[in-house]
């Protein structure tokens, strides 16, 4: 009778067993194959369709279907910027993850290095901008606009004091050029009323300070076009009768070497101060961005600026003292 019991007590253990047995195997033939399919599919990839795609767009897909990329960049001016022309493993076809894709991209645009004007008089550097060499042909850049200031001591008239672009700069033949030139050598300068809309702020600043004109920045608005970026939108007479700007401004992913910037700060306290800047490295070199410009306690200053490397700008009293100091670097 005992032998009975023991025998019906070990047949349910040996179930348990079995069933969980049974259950371990199935679970790991089930991981095996699933591990087998991704692995499968992660070595054979199916090319996708490329040719007339902008690369910017299909870069991160690329990426991800673990294909070793090499661009040619070619220039055919009727594709646009940007634009995939051709590539090496036909659209459809499957191919092993890690293989190599040739694309051909079009520039679209001529990329040019920005030449030195400064000092240069307006009507030679009018002629450079006509005929800038790019590669093995020249092309010609556009004048977006010239600011005029004041002739100073030891400086001719119409001559070429800033731009924008700065010398050396990349750019392409589809940026404007500004310049700030010093007033034509004339009897009568009240015939000439300049247009800031449509100029860089930077070098509309430069200009207003150097002839003593008072202003400030009412609004920074936010634009998602670069062609805009450090560009008067609109000006006006604030009521205390200085000149009031609206300025474009374009928010960067990342900071390059040069390009604008924006400053926004409630002052501490009511009184005149002075903006200036100067190079991180280069602590004796210092220019001011604005000098003599009154504001209220907890009023905001707005500022933007164009930044060639690192710099420190710093808002100072008229009365000597630093009330705030901001760095400005680029990411590379």
């Amino acid at each position: 009778m005992k032998e009975f019991l023991n025998k019906l007590k070990v047949v349910p253990a040996l179930g348990y067993i079995l069933f969980i047995t049974t259950g371990l195997i199935v679970f790991f033939i089930a991981a095996f194959l699933v591990v087998l399919l991704r692995t499968k599919s992660a070595a054979s990839v199916m090319m996708p369709d490329l040719v007339g795609q902008q690369y910017a767009e299909v870069h991160n897909e690329l990426m991800r279907l673990r294909l070793k990329v090499r661009i040619e960049n070619k220039r055919y001016p009727e594709k646009n910027d940007g634009e995939i022309i051709y590539q090496s493993i036909s659209a459809g076809k499957n191919v092993k993850a890690g293989a190599k894709l040739y694309l051909t991209v079009n520039t679209g645009v001529d990329r040019v290095k920005m030449p030195e004007l400064k000092g240069q008089s307006l009507g030679n550097a009018k002629s450079a901008l006509d005929k800038v060499l790019s590669g093995e042909t020249y092309v010609s850049l556009t004048l977006g606009g010239i600011t005029y200031v004041p002739v100073s001591e030891g400086q001719s008239p119409e001559t070429v004091v800033g731009q924008i672009p700065e010398p050396g700069k990349v750019i392409t033949t589809r940026e404007k050029i500004f310049l700030l030139v010093t007033e034509p050598d004339v009897k009568d300068k009240s015939s000439r009323v300049e247009d800031y809309k449509g100029i860089p702020f930077p070098l509309v600043s430069r200009s207003l300070n150097t002839k003593k004109i008072k202003y400030k920045i009412s609004d920074i608005i936010p634009t998602k076009d670069k062609r805009e970026n450090g560009i008067i939108e609109s000006y006006g007479a604030n009521p205390d009768g200085s000149f009031g700007f609206k300025i474009f401004y374009f928010e960067p992913e990342n900071k390059v070497q040069s390009g604008y910037e924006k400053i926004s700060y409630k002052v501490d306290s009511s009184k005149s101060y002075k903006l200036q800047i100067q190079k991180i490295d280069d602590d004796a070199t210092i220019q001011n961005l604005f000098e003599d410009i009154s504001f209220q306690k907890e009023e905001e200053l707005k500022f933007i600026f164009y930044r060639e490397g690192d710099v420190r700008v710093s808002l100072i009293g008229m009365d000597g003292d630093k009330e705030k100091s901001f760095k400005f670097r680029s990411d590379l």
